[in-house]
């Protein structure tokens, strides 16, 4: 019998906390009053969780973003690098070379050497 009027007691003392709320009557209490600053603090705190989590989320799409383009520029490097590899083969260029009248060396190069000292130079 205790438990069931324990019971009811709570149901009704909760019944008068929701029409409370509801009705507007906890702002004029005086505990209300009391807490309001720390309500406010806490408030504040929320907004500024609430926006470094924004801010956080978004630095990391834009790394995202920007790790995905330097990946698509270091594929793009490696083909230009292979493609410019490719076509300066000396066979590639013997090829393209051939109907313009040049010829690919067949003799190594030759250094020539003279004895002669330079003529800009002034003797004491």
């Amino acid at each position: 019998m205790e438990e069931e009027k324990k019971e009811t007691k709570k149901k009704k003392n909760g019944g008068k906390h929701v029409m409370s709320v509801l009705g507007g009557k906890f702002l004029v209490k005086e505990t209300f009053a009391k807490q309001f600053p720390f309500m406010v603090y806490v408030t504040l705190l929320l907004m500024a969780v609430i926006t470094n989590t924004y801010i956080a989320e978004e630095r990391n799409r834009e790394l995202t973003r920007t790790t995905k383009r330097l990946n698509d520029l270091q594929v793009e490097y490696v083909q230009v690098k292979s493609a410019i590899m490719e076509a300066s083969k000396q066979s590639v260029l013997a090829k393209k070379l051939a109907g313009t009248g040049m010829k690919e060396a067949t003799e190594p190069l030759k250094r020539l050497e003279t004895n002669d000292e330079p003529s800009n130079t002034v003797k004491p």
